[in-house]
Formats: structure tokens, C-alpha cells, sequence
């Protein structure tokens, strides 16, 4: 796992990443100074994440197995590796190195944001909608190490994520399925960082545990049983 970990941290992806969201941050913050307010914001910056830098998120997890077909039959028949451990390092690494981002990019925003004359947060709203975005992208990470492992190819695996990530953005609303929607976790973000709460939340995470669990157990099983 630690030399996935590496080779990932140190690739230019990340460097790039980085530094195109901190620079988005910096502008939102420095834009807003007269009239913006620390709710709107730090919502802003962190619905980033659920509707932009999704796209790096899918493209990282639904890769993580499908791109290692060769090497990972390799290591099997040489018993370097059993399975269990490899796809426990492959979900381990993109979950970390997810929210390894996700962390130092919001620790960067939320400490600008708190320096806005129009200061509206309350502590247990932002901690909330801090905790449930890092909810939605383990859930979204998890599908797509998930998806990468089921899938013949990386095509499929990234090309099958973008689809049902961007379904349920845009259409769940529609189908009566909001709560699971990020869109509609985006939209109320300002609210809940001033203390707002809508009493359906809670569906949203028992929600999103529970495809994230599904889709570990899922891809697990096939996962073992599976020809290499």
C-alpha cells in the first residue's frame, strides 16, 4: 500500500490538482471579501469537490485495479500478494490520498474564509458539512475501486462512474431519490454551516454507507472468485 501511496502523492496529477484548487480557493475568498460571506464560501469550495474535482476523483479510483491487470496476475502466481491484501491496499490508498487532498485544500479554505467580515458559520454546522462531503467522496471512491475491480477495462470502469456519479447529480432529484443526490447536498452546504439543518439528512448518510459498503462487499467477493 505505501508504494501505491507514493506513487500516486508524488505523480504531477497531484501537484496540478493542488495547485488548480488552491488558486480557485485563494480567487473565491479574495472575490468575496466585500460582500461574501464565510457560509457561502466555504460551501462553494466544498461543493467543488462533489461537482468539479469529482471528475479527478472517478478517473484515480476507477483505475486503480483495471490498469494493474497484468501486474496483479503476476504477483498472485508468484504468492508475493493474496488477494484480500491487494484490494484492501488499492481501496485504502485512493481513500487516503482522496481525503489527504481534500483535507489540506479545506483546511486552506476555511482558514481564509474565517477572516470575512460577514462571519455567519456555526462550529457544529461547518464540521457537519466538512464530515458529510468527505462521506460522499469516500462513497464515490469506493465505487470506483469498486467498479475498476468488476469492469473488464479502465475505459469501461471510468467511463461506467462518470455515468451513475453524474446520474445522480442531475436526475435522482427528479426520481424522488434528492437525499443521494450531490447536487442537493451542494445546494444545502451554506445552510447547514450556519446551523440549518433539513430533518432529511440522515437518509443521506445511512444512504451513501450503505452503497459504500455494498459496492466493498460486491466487488470483495467477485474480486476472489475471479480468473487471473
Amino acid at each position: 500500500m505505501q508504494a501505491d501511496m507514493a506513487s500516486i502523492f508524488k505523480s504531477k496529477l497531484t501537484y496540478g490538482w493542488l495547485l488548480a484548487a488552491l488558486f480557485l480557493e485563494v480567487i473565491r475568498v479574495l472575490s468575496s471579501r466585500a460582500v461574501g460571506s464565510t457560509s457561502t464560501v466555504i460551501g462553494g469550495g466544498l461543493s467543488d469537490f462533489l461537482l468539479i474535482w469529482s471528475l479527478i476523483i472517478i478517473g484515480i479510483s476507477a483505475s486503480a485495479v483495471s490498469s494493474e491487470a497484468g501486474e496483479f496476475a503476476d504477483s498472485i502466481m508468484s504468492k508475493s500478494v493474496t488477494r484480500f491484501d491487494y484490494l484492501f491496499a488499492k481501496f485504502s490508498s485512493r481513500i487516503i490520498y482522496v481525503l489527504a487532498v481534500f483535507g489540506a485544500i479545506s483546511f486552506v479554505l476555511v482558514g481564509l474564509s474565517l477572516e470575512l467580515d460577514k462571519n455567519n458559520y456555526q462550529t457544529d454546522g461547518l464540521a457537519y458539512s466538512i464530515l458529510l462531503v468527505t462521506l460522499a467522496l469516500v462513497m464515490l471512491t469506493t465505487l470506483g475501486v469498486s467498479l475498476s475491480t468488476l469492469a473488464p477495462n479502465t475505459i469501461i470502469s471510468i467511463v461506467g462512474l462518470l455515468v451513475i456519479w453524474y446520474f445522480m447529480t442531475f436526475f435522482f432529484p427528479a426520481i424522488g431519490l434528492g437525499v443521494l443526490s450531490p447536487s442537493n447536498i451542494s445546494d444545502e452546504l451554506s445552510k447547514n454551516i450556519q446551523g440549518i439543518w433539513n430533518k432529511d439528512e440522515w437518509e443521506t448518510v445511512v444512504g451513501y454507507g450503505v452503497i459504500a459498503l455494498a459496492a466493498l462487499g460486491l466487488s470483495t467477493v467477485y474480486f476472489y472468485f475471479k480468473d487471473v
